[in-house]
């Protein structure tokens, strides 16, 4: 009798045991959700988490949102899928316009790649696009629909990643603010451009958002330092090669983060290692954010 009255004390000690280590483990699981997701109060948080001077990382930007088999590029389903995969990543997205003035998520001027329409992006009316689906980047037609630039601004408030916006030419930089500024999300936006002419109008319409801005070489970096924008408020973009150590040198000892493109180069290696290799050099040579097709993957590279 007492050898059978000590089976059951212990089978319900074991049994509490379990149930303890459930609770654990759940806990630990949801803390790690919660990990994944930017806390910004501001967007002075912002600056702080891009300032190389006081918190060198290692980023991933999933250029075009991060497409992957089933998930097209510029979709907030894609953009979910990158992030249960990828913490804190920096999703570079593409905003277009309708015929009607409708900002939304698409690269190309034609609609034939991506999507089951033809033409121009701009012959159709917002009502008009949502009778179209998007493909993946292998042709494959998938269930999803054109997301607005509102409705992306509006998710990105989750603290998910910060959004940097390449803004479709003759789409109005002033537009685009608006949006930012009507979704109170400038704690988690940037907008690209491509010139000084660009990046000063941007920074006129909104003093307090950064801006990535090309700076390939020492050309560009004297532009920079002529634009009177603050260095806090640039995220410099360093081209679709390394550049040189010299260049992260002097853009790193003014707090400036550094983007490098890998989608024309590492991306395209078919081994793994090497890959992942080449990805870890460039990091090591300066380049705080790389910029690539396949996030996941340069993600698992991160030290």
């Amino acid at each position: 009798m007492v050898i059978f009255v000590g089976i059951i004390i212990n089978q319900n000690i074991l049994f509490k045991m379990r149930n303890l280590f459930v609770l654990v483990a759940l806990l630990f699981s949801t803390i790690q959700v919660q990990a994944q997701k930017l806390n910004f109060k501001s967007v002075d948080d912002l600056y702080q988490f891009m300032d190389y001077n006081n918190s060198p990382k290692q980023l991933v930007s999933a250029h075009r949102g991060g497409p992957y088999p089933g998930y097209p590029e510029n979709c907030i389903p894609t953009f979910n899928h990158l992030t249960k995969n990828v913490y804190a990543p920096v999703i570079e997205l593409d905003v277009e316009m309708s015929k009607d003035s409708v900002l939304f998520l698409m690269h190309d001027n034609e609609l034939g790649r991506t999507t089951t329409g033809n033409g121009s992006v701009r012959n159709y009316t917002w009502k008009e696009l949502q009778d179209i689906r998007l493909k993946d980047d292998e042709g494959t037609l998938t269930k999803y629909k054109f997301d607005t630039f509102d409705k992306v601004l509006k998710w990105t408030k989750k603290g998910k990643a910060i959004l940097t916006v390449d803004v479709k030419r003759g789409v109005p930089f002033e537009k685009i603010v608006a949006a930012i500024h009507k979704a109170q999300v400038e704690k988690y936006a940037a907008v690209i451009t491509y010139n000084w002419e660009d990046a000063k109008l941007v920074h006129k319409l909104a003093p307090e958002l950064m801006i990535s801005v090309t700076i390939m070489d020492d050309k560009g970096w004297e532009a920079a330092k002529a634009s009177g924008i603050p260095f806090d408020r640039m995220i410099a973009f360093t081209g679709v090669k390394l550049a040189d150590k010299s260049l992260f040198d002097k853009l790193h000892k003014e707090g400036i983060y550094c983007i490098s493109a890998t989608f024309h180069t590492s991306d395209k290696e078919t081994e793994v290692v090497k890959r992942q290799a080449e990805y870890k050099a460039a990091w090591d040579l300066g380049a705080d954010i790389i910029a690539t097709d396949l996030p996941i993957e340069a993600n698992q590279a991160i030290k």
